[in-house]
């Protein structure tokens, strides 16, 4: 541990020093010419370039381990099938130790506690135990425990990303698009889907579909892809023998219920992960936790043989699928979710996302398998019902059915089954939300009381109330207005929607948008013979001071209104102010900033 202190001061030490050259480089920019979007783009390409190269080196050293494991295993042959327990028992134990000694045993540096970081520190992603779990991720896969690459090397972009954005000294807001650029690229240079790379950042790192996001994030994600793919090649990385499709719209129907499983299994698989590292941690020692794991992971190796273990950084060999029966896939995908479990219980390190298609895909072709026999008038083809299924199990573990499409799409290269694909993972994205409303990552920020919804703190929204931000002094219109003194109440204000009261001074309604204008544009016609309570609406939400201010946001997207009324909790005639979303962010962000203690 002291050399492991000195070695961490050391990195901080030369970090002061890259970051101070940063800072002089970073002056020189505005008098270049150089705006904001145009340094976020080259950012942007430094990030692609440096994740791109860190997915080869770690996609070489599973490689690396994976071989020194087979070796191992070649020299135990007098054990018998003893050998390959030892052979895992030994990479999970190591697999562990860094864990235990380079991230000091923590159970985080994984999407969700990007997503975490992102929201609540600003973007601050520390280097140190994220390079710890990654490495702990490499041995352990090629070990032969069931873990993901993705998790690592989406977790490792974004270290990348945040380590770079504070060379330059960037503020938070720069901090969090470079931390999804570095996530996007990750996932793009692992899968070779630069798409899906950009919609995974969006949707589970920062939460949001903002425009002012894309650019930087595509730009890192496709400059991933093209490092990888000089090294790799540009194939997919599912092979299919033939483009599949649908012979009739009947069989849609099919690839709906397929959905609805994968819906449900999905929600199993997430318990199961969570579940069991629960279970694992009330074991006390590490040490007995990797024993435990070993030879669960052992067994279903042996049963299993090569089509569980021995892929290394690969996805899926799909010839398994046509090749095996109904009731081995079944057991397989069952089998590889046990694996990953423990695994990751085990070890504390590892993704979640390429088990989940490895489980979608057997467990799909599996029951396709065992319905070709009982259903004759359908063309079922289990690769088909593999494919679909990988995306419908991905879509209901993970809540990411914009990512989960699009991945399958990229790595397989076959736009026949875009059909079944979007209805199925619709689906099961569907039934795993009403079954249980947490994914395999936002079910660990759950458990840690964290509440992280479209890019936010809903905890932090939920501590919050109206009372606390909104406008008590709104521009208001009385009831007998007529259009001239409308017009002129609308210029004099910078609302969007108005309240009309009545001559009692009690809310009758709302004037909103869509009034406003067809006041604008009719108020040579209606002159005086229209007045506000005509066109005040009834159709309005509002809140009162009492209601949290997600509460408030909820009501705000109801109609895609701007500002909603604030009324007495006693009597909701009487109007006590407005409230708005401008409101609403700038009252959370400054209530993060003094949580925190992060410099916006």
């Amino acid at each position: 541990m002291p050399h492991s202190s000195r070695f961490r001061a050391w990195l901080r030490a030369i970090g002061a020093q890259l970051s101070d050259r940063g800072q002089k480089l970073i002056r020189r920019i505005p008098g270049l010419g150089i705006d904001e979007s145009t340094l976020l783009i080259g950012f942007a390409v430094v990030i692609g370039g440096a994740v791109g190269l860190a997915v080869i080196v770690f996609y070489s050293l599973i490689d690396l381990s994976q071989k020194v494991a087979l070796s191992a295993a070649g020299t135990l042959t007098g054990f018998g099938s003893l050998s390959l327990a030892l052979v895992v028992l030994a990479g999970l134990a190591l697999a562990r130790g860094i864990v235990v000694f380079g991230a000091r045993d923590s159970d985080g540096e994984n999407i969700p506690d990007v997503a975490l970081a992102v929201v609540k520190r600003g973007g601050i992603i520390h280097s140190f135990p994220v390079a710890a779990k990654t490495a702990s991720a490499a041995v352990a896969i090629g070990a032969g425990g069931s873990v993901g690459a993705e998790g690592p090397v989406a977790v490792a972009g974004a270290a990348l990303g945040s380590r770079i954005g504070r060379l330059f000294r960037s503020g938070p807001g720069r901090l969090k698009v470079l931390v999804a650029c570095g996530a996007a690229a990750g996932i793009s240079a692992a899968f070779n889907a630069p798409i899906a790379g950009v919609f995974f950042s969006l949707e589970k790192v920062l939460g949001t579909f903002g425009v002012s996001a894309f650019p930087p994030i595509l730009v890192a994600s496709v400059i991933a892809a093209a490092v990888t793919r000089a090294a790799f090649g540009n194939t997919p990385v599912i092979e299919i023998p033939e483009q599949y499709g649908i012979g009739s719209a009947g069989e849609l129907v099919l690839y709906a219920i397929l959905g609805i499983i994968m819906g449900l299994v999905a929600v199993f698989y997430t318990k199961s992960v969570h579940g069991t590292q629960r279970a694992f941690a009330r074991l006390g020692t590490p040490w007995a936790q990797v024993v435990i794991a070993a030879v669960v992971v052992a067994t279903l190796n042996i049963v299993f043989r090569a089509d569980l273990w021995g892929k290394g950084h690969e996805t899926l060999n799909m010839t398994i699928i046509g090749t095996r029966p109904a009731y081995f896939l079944v057991g397989l995908a069952f089998a590889k979710l046990a694996a990953t479990s423990v695994t990751l219980a085990a070890t504390r390190a590892g993704g979640v996302f390429t088990p989940a298609l490895f489980i979608g895909a057997t467990l799909g072709g599996g029951l396709a398998a065992a319905a070709s026999g009982v259903l004759p008038g359908f063309t079922i083809v289990p690769e088909a019902f593999a494919l679909v299924g990988m995306a419908a199990f991905v879509g209901g573990a993970t809540h990411a059915p914009l990512t989960a499409i699009m991945i399958v799409f990229e790595m397989t290269n076959d736009y026949d089954l875009i059909l079944p694909l979007m209805l199925a993972v619709a689906i099961a994205h569907i039934t795993a939300k009403r079954v249980h409303p947490h994914s395999v990552y936002s079910e660990w920020l759950a458990r840690k009381g964290e509440k992280i919804a479209y890019g936010q703190d809903t905890a932090l929204l939920e501590r919050l109330n109206v009372a606390s931000c909104y406008n008590r002094d709104p521009h208001v219109i009385g009831e007998t207005a007529t259009v001239p003194q409308i017009i002129k109440a609308i210029g004099a204000s910078t609302q969007t929607e108005f309240p009309v009261l009545d001559g009692e001074l009690r809310f009758i309604g709302m004037l909103t948008y869509t009034d406003l204008r067809m006041v604008v544009t009719e108020a040579q016609s209606l002159g005086v013979l229209v007045v506000a309570s005509d066109l005040a609406s009834e159709e309005y939400e509002s809140v009162t001071p009492h209601d949290s201010l997600r509460t408030a946001l909820q009501r705000l997207g109801v109609r895609g209104s701007h500002h909603i009324p604030v009324v007495d909790p006693d009597n909701s005639e009487r109007l006590v102010g407005l409230i708005s979303r401008q409101e609403i962010f700038a009252t959370y962000d400054q209530a993060l900033l003094t949580e925190t203690g992060t410099p916006l």
